[in-house]
């Protein structure tokens, strides 16, 4: 008889047992994979993503002539490039001596050139034009 009790559980457990147990210990797949990326091959949605944002490299100069600071337009025309302008007075941190400003510029300027192709600042210059004309700001 107790065999027969043995059997019928064993059997029970063997066929019904992995539904059962599912039925009182489930759990969504967002409890188990919160993100889509741990999904098991899943691959990644570019919409998603979001767009690269690029690394900004700082070209130092002691004046802000001929940068128009505040301009968004030329301000997004840079950024774009992967740079922007930064004022910094003569004997500040990034701008100790002319020779130390002159070879991080020319780090900065070889890595846009890179990025950007050998006529970068071509590029620049007619956008800074454009900008200026368009936002009327003659000043800077």
């Amino acid at each position: 008889m107790r065999r027969f009790f043995c059997e019928i559980l064993f059997l029970y457990l063997a066929i019904a047992g992995p539904w059962t147990f599912d039925a009182f210990c489930q759990k969504s797949e967002k409890e188990y994979f919160p993100t889509p990326n741990t999904k098991i091959g899943a691959t990644p949605d570019a919409k998603k993503q979001g767009e690269k944002k690029p690394n900004i490299r700082y070209l130092v100069t002691n004046d802000t002539r001929e940068t128009l600071t505040g301009n968004l337009c030329f301000e997004e025309v840079t950024m774009k490039m992967g740079f922007q302008y930064l004022a910094v007075p003569k004997g500040q941190a990034m701008n100790k001596n002319g020779f130390s400003r002159w070879r991080h510029n020319a780090g900065v300027k070889f890595m846009l050139t890179l990025t950007n192709g050998p006529c970068w600042k071509s590029k620049v210059n007619r956008k800074y034009k454009q900008c200026r004309f368009g936002s009327g700001d003659y000043v800077g």
